[in-house]
């Protein structure tokens, strides 16, 4: 590991300093398949090709958001605007500090199952109006940050991460294919009758998908679910560079790895 660049810079008055290092990467062969779908009422499930039953994080992610959102309101009618300032900061800090513990254990989990990580790309997800309850969760959710923070991780450790469309995974049955039914954490399909947590149906719907750029493995999965894994939509795919020679990464010394 060799140390390229390093500087320092403060912001109001705390200091932080940014290293840049340079390490060789050897990236990992995979053996199964790891997919991570994002949420609202869960930032993150996922389930692993090796072990379909799912985990689910966030919860504590949700208390705080409500808890600062409810604070700065309060705040707010006060006229207290400098103090919803630093509380804004704090409250940066200590997501900042959850979606790192989140990254650091899906990633873990990745290195100890030899994994590739499968994350759904997001893309549009802030474009249609919900409601103002509904926009006010999701836009307190850092999906981009804590994408980040397991590409780089994964990056680090040599783990391949590749990116598929998220598109009709959310309202697709996993079980049969065809489109149910999504009311809040539960979904029904009206064709097979299955039902499900609406988070797990899509990280496993993510996850075939994943497992379309491993037939190998998707052939092994599809015997114990008992259902046909749906093929990549390779013009959707993003693959997150990995270090095969060279790997580059930034830390924050005040942060965390």
């Amino acid at each position: 590991m060799v140390c390229r660049e390093a500087k320092i810079i403060r912001r109001e008055n705390e200091w932080f300093v940014y290293i840049t290092v340079e390490k060789e990467v050897e990236e990992r062969s995979p053996h199964s398949v790891l997919a991570v779908d994002m949420g609202i009422r869960w930032i993150a499930a996922t389930v692993n090709s090796n072990n379909p039953k799912p985990k689910f994080y966030g919860k504590e992610l949700r208390k705080v958001n409500g808890h600062f959102f409810y604070l700065r309101r309060s705040l707010a009618l006060k006229k207290a605007y400098k103090t919803v300032k630093n509380i804004g900061n704090k409250e940066r800090r200590v997501v900042t500090n959850i979606l790192h513990n989140i990254s650091r254990t899906i990633v873990n989990e990745a290195l100890e199952n030899n994994s590739l990580i499968v994350l759904g790309k997001l893309k549009g997800i802030r474009s249609h109006d919900k409601g103002k309850r509904f926009n006010r969760k999701l836009n307190g959710f850092s999906y981009h940050r804590l994408s980040l923070f397991v590409e780089y991780k994964a990056k680090w450790l040599g783990i391949t991460v590749i990116k598929v469309s998220e598109r009709n995974t959310s309202k697709t049955c996993h079980e049969c294919g065809r489109e149910g039914i999504r009311v809040g954490s539960s979904f029904t399909c009206p064709h097979c009758n299955y039902s499900c947590n609406a988070d797990y149906n899509g990280a496993v719907n993510i996850l075939k998908r994943g497992l379309g750029y491993m037939p190998s493995l998707g052939a092994a999965f599809d015997t114990a679910q008992n259902s046909p894994y749906e093929q990549p939509e390779f013009d959707d795919e993003e693959r997150i560079p990995q270090a095969s020679a060279v790997g580059v990464s930034t830390i924050n010394l005040n942060g965390r790895y």
